[in-house]
């Protein structure tokens, strides 16, 4: 299931034995190289090396450039100003919510819906017109440098920022309504993949998926970096830890975010 070799999307591999759409065992191979990240890092200086991080998540590229710049910050001890942390902060949770949305719109395909995969994706655009606006690219941003950022925000781009605060509320009402109490949806993702708090935690689960466990760790809350210390936000937890509680995690760190 899904494709698993080191040239393709898919990091692991995935041995299904299937009685008709009833998975009866699973057999995962893990360990696949996925970008060789590390390989090319190797003889680059430390500057040259943010353009690779934008390929290790493509959905959310300004995350992983703003982790490696930090490492290399940690690592040199530069103590970045407020300004620096604050619009970090703004950018990563931009492109958080760019990935929740290619997430969560992508469930709903996966289970028969692809309206609102078209609709919510308007908003995904959005988001890249800011980071368009302020740094000239929109998928591998290449978004900021060690000790700060290449250039400060401009007024359009905290226009379109104001303005999709404004609207991304409501915009992402409308898509939980089509979704949620969705009988077909509901039936295709509640119990579909359940894992324990206690399996999630074995398997190294992070991020939302950790969350839907049950397990209540945000690196945001319990080992602040970047001046998250400042902020004060709830932490979604599901109970299940399946399909339908990744969707309502996700869904749910969207508005807090």
């Amino acid at each position: 299931m899904a494709p698993h070799t080191p040239a393709t999307h898919g990091i692991f591999q995935n041995v299904l034995t299937l009685d008709g759409e009833v998975i009866r065992s699973a057999e995962q191979t893990i360990g696949y190289i996925h970008r060789a990240f590390e390989k090319l890092a190797e003889r680059r200086p430390f500057y040259q090396i943010a353009p690779l991080t934008d390929r290790m998540n493509y959905c959310s590229a300004p995350i992983n450039n703003m982790g490696w710049h930090m490492t290399v910050e940690k690592l040199c001890g530069i103590e970045t100003p407020k300004r620096v942390d604050y619009l970090r902060i703004i950018v990563m949770e931009l492109a958080r919510i760019a990935d929740h949305v290619i997430c969560n719109s992508v469930i709903g395909v996966d289970t028969g819906a692809l309206t609102g995969f078209t609709y919510i994706f308007q908003q995904r655009e959005a988001i890249y017109e800011i980071f368009e606006e302020s740094r000239g690219a929109r998928l591998t941003t290449n978004m900021g440098r060690i000790g700060g950022f290449e250039r400060n925000f401009n007024e359009a781009a905290w226009a379109k920022l104001r303005q999709f605060i404004k609207v991304f509320p409501g915009k992402l009402q409308e898509f939980e309504n089509l979704l949620v109490r969705n009988r077909i949806f509901m039936d295709r993702t509640i119990n579909c993949g359940p894992f324990s708090g206690e399996r999630a935690l074995a398997y190294g689960f992070t991020g939302p998926n950790l969350r839907a466990c049950g397990v209540d760790y945000d690196v945001r809350v319990a080992d602040p970096y970047c001046s998250y210390n400042d902020l004060d936000f709830i932490i979604p937890v599901g109970e299940s830890g399946d399909t339908h509680d990744r969707f309502m995690v996700r869904s749910q760190e969207m508005k807090k975010a």
